[in-house]
């Protein structure tokens, strides 16, 4: 038995509810999310590097300063407790412009790892496609209940494609790149290979 005009209209509203407008504030939520994490990440990797570069001018700067040319502060005849502290102060300069770089690697791989800019394109894109397949939805001045259904079924089967697809993407996000499952595969023929002629020999001898 068909639905009538009323069914339908509830079914609507539960359907707009429930489905739509929660799954358009998890994308935004979500978007912002992953948005908000890579500008951290990337205010983080700008710092350290602008750290090791100042790190790496003030060792050179005190080296030059006092250690390069002849009559300069540590070749003269300074106090020894001073040039001491200059040479710690280099040591502390030079460990830092190593080791930053290295921690912003870090983040770097951090950023590539989760890739969150990548995320939030596909999020937008589902929240860009989700106002498209909104739009399709029926309006209450809609007289007919057959026009009614057929616009309720496109709104419906437009917002799950919406959602079916951000599923696939963010499945197609997370899959393991074909050569490492070559290599994978490979790996265990190489084993089985291995193991088959190990047992020969042991049968053999």
């Amino acid at each position: 038995m068909p639905l009538k005009r009323e069914d339908l209209r509830v079914r609507y509203q539960m359907f707009d509810r429930f489905a739509l407008q929660d799954q358009t504030a998890y994308y935004k939520r979500t978007a912002s999310r992953y948005r908000a994490a890579s500008a951290q990440v990337n205010q983080i990797r700008a710092l350290l590097a602008l750290l090791a570069g100042l790190a790496a001018a003030a060792a050179a700067l005190i080296v030059q300063s006092s250690f390069t040319v002849p009559g300069t502060l540590c070749l003269a005849d300074t106090p020894p407790d001073y040039c001491s502290g200059q040479t710690w102060l280099i040591a502390i300069f030079t460990i830092g412009a190593v080791t930053l770089p290295a921690f912003a690697a870090f983040f770097s791989t951090l950023a590539d790892l989760f890739q969150w800019d990548r995320l939030v394109t596909i999020y937008d894109a589902a929240l860009e496609n989700i106002v498209v397949a909104d739009a399709q939805s029926p309006e209450d001045e809609i007289p007919d209940e057959t026009t009614y259904r057929a616009a309720l079924m496109a709104y419906t089967e437009g917002t799950l494609s919406v959602m079916t697809d951000e599923t696939a993407q963010w499945g197609q996000a997370i899959r393991t790149p074909v050569q490492l499952e070559k290599y994978l595969e490979e790996a265990k023929q190489r084993v089985e290979a291995l193991e088959k002629k190990t047992k020969d020999e042991g049968d053999n001898g």
